[in-house]
């Protein structure tokens, strides 16, 4: 029989409301693991599933082309009128609320300074589909796909994401590998954030969260950011809090509920030396955010204060792992 008959990698295109014209890959491991991958979304996770059921938190935006919003609309808000699905990768030159800041490295262009709208101009831009296939053949069968998305504005400058997504045949977890590069002129900023949202069933009444050998180094609102989650509360919140690392190697934020369903997000805090979690325990905004990225304050002026601003070069590249796993822990015999 046919091995796309359980595993493998379709391409599809959406047809219907805002959604229409986006294109998908459809990955399925052949061992329960399902996810999108959004082409025209940065190259991003849609939907990501375990066994049939869907772990990623979505909002009413559903998977809204990119066409349709301006990142600099509604005083630079526009990201959460597309904001949806398991990742968005923010960046690649600015991660966070919307600032105006001084033009450090651009020549020709007319400003002294530059409006970045929430989480940067890079984030959900639609993606070059360089490939996607099986190698059955190989000493570790897998699916893959590869593509690349362009941040640039003539006379400011270029950025490349070059994203390749690696699933092992018949497993449930899956890599990002990334390069972004500066292919522009001039020296560019850069900065990263890895926007993951999980929601219900794997975010409920009993989920705790383990941030791994990462440690907390601030909170926006007083509240604690690795208590085990209760029900949805009548009341809204956004509560963000960030952590630092402080072992080398890699490490793992891990979510786990009753049932035993878990999710890992490993990372090189080398790469990415900080996490940021979102937490909203409110019904119908109910989900967590885990975010590994490169800076851990507020503003861009903070990060260059703390050395953590990034200078890429005209022809300098930073690359970036991710490893995502997701399963289900056995339950022990209540007899």
């Amino acid at each position: 029989g046919a091995l796309e008959a359980y595993s493998g990698i379709r391409l599809v295109t959406l047809g219907e409301g805002p959604a229409r014209g986006v294109r998908l890959l459809e990955v399925r491991s052949g061992g329960g693991l399902e996810f999108e991958i959004a082409i025209d979304r940065g190259f991003d996770i849609g939907r990501l599933s375990i066994d049939g059921t869907t772990v990623s938190w979505h909002s009413p935006n559903g998977m809204r082309g990119p066409w349709l919003t301006q990142a600099a609309s509604d005083r630079g808000q526009g990201y959460l009128r597309q904001a949806s699905g398991f990742l968005a990768t923010c960046g690649f030159d600015h991660i966070r609320q919307p600032e105006t800041d001084r033009l450090d490295a651009a020549p020709l262009y007319p400003y002294g300074e530059v409006d970045y709208p929430l989480h940067g101009h890079g984030t959900a831009q639609p993606a070059r589909l360089i490939g996607h296939g099986i190698e059955e053949s190989a000493e570790s069968p897998c699916l893959w796909a590869e593509g690349e998305v362009i941040q640039s504005m003539t006379f400011l400058g270029a950025l490349r994401l070059r994203r390749r997504i690696t699933i092992p045949l018949g497993g449930t977890r899956f890599t990002i590998r990334d390069e972004v590069d500066n292919i522009g002129p001039f020296t560019s900023t850069h900065m990263m954030l890895y926007h993951f949202n999980a929601g219900y069933p794997l975010i409920d009444d009993g989920t705790t969260i383990d941030p791994g050998s990462a440690r907390e180094i601030w909170r926006g609102t007083e509240h604690d950011p690795l208590a085990t989650f209760g029900p949805p509360l009548p009341e809204q919140n956004a509560d963000l809090s960030i952590f630092a690392a402080v072992a080398k190697g890699r490490t793992a934020c891990t979510l786990t509920n009753r049932q035993g369903m878990t999710l890992e997000i490993g990372y090189e805090p080398a790469e990415l030396p900080f996490l940021q979690l979102l937490r909203m325990g409110g019904r119908g905004l109910y989900g967590v955010g885990i975010e590994p990225c490169t800076t851990g304050v507020r503003s861009r002026q903070e990060a260059r204060e703390s050395g953590q601003m990034i200078m890429l070069e005209p022809g300098q590249t930073r690359t970036y792992g991710l490893d995502i796993s997701l399963f289900r822990r056995p339950q022990a015999d209540p007899t």
